[in-house]
């Protein structure tokens, strides 16, 4: 019954995420679900973290008018990543999950550069405004790594726990 505490955990990431839109004046420089998906692949491994990405990029791909099968592809391959090199991740040092989470922004912006781009034109303000937003957002998930990782870790340490009911 525990475990179900997981889905309702992304259900609350989803809307958290949609929701906060009305709350800010410009684009949003967080993204909750990438978050969520580093957090389940560094504590489950490989295969949930490459199931939570495809579900999360499945969601967000349906949303998302410009190019169908980015946030699939890139929320799959970012869970797989993280699951597999979870043993080299040090999960007490926090310094590690913020450079992580941090580089991860960088590339997925990186990797959306082009679609980005082709639909607005190849001009240079507005390549300077993306390089922009590309530095807040990729920030904004360098701050928020750390508390979502810890609430996220206390739910798994609730899950995993025995339940000794007698």
């Amino acid at each position: 019954m525990r475990n179900w505490s997981w889905a309702a955990a992304a259900f609350a990431v989803l809307i958290l995420q949609t929701t906060s839109f009305g709350f800010f004046g410009g684009n949003l420089f967080f993204d909750l679900p990438l978050l969520f998906i580093y957090s389940i692949g560094l504590f489950y491994g490989a295969k949930a973290g490459l199931f939570c990405g495809l579900f999360f990029g499945f969601l967000q791909d349906i949303s998302s008018p410009l190019v169908f099968g980015f946030y699939l592809l890139t929320r799959g391959m970012t869970g797989l990543g993280i699951g597999s090199i979870k043993e080299m991740i040090f999960k007490n040092n926090y310094g590690y999950h913020v450079l992580i989470i941090g580089a991860v922004s960088l590339v997925l912006r990186v990797l959306y550069m082009a679609p980005a781009l082709w639909e607005g034109g190849f001009g240079a303000s507005l390549l300077i405004l993306y390089l922009q937003d590309t530095a807040w957002y990729c920030l904004g998930n360098m701050l928020l790594v750390l508390p979502v990782t810890r609430i996220l870790l206390a739910l798994y340490r609730w899950v995993t726990e025995d339940d000794l009911t007698y």
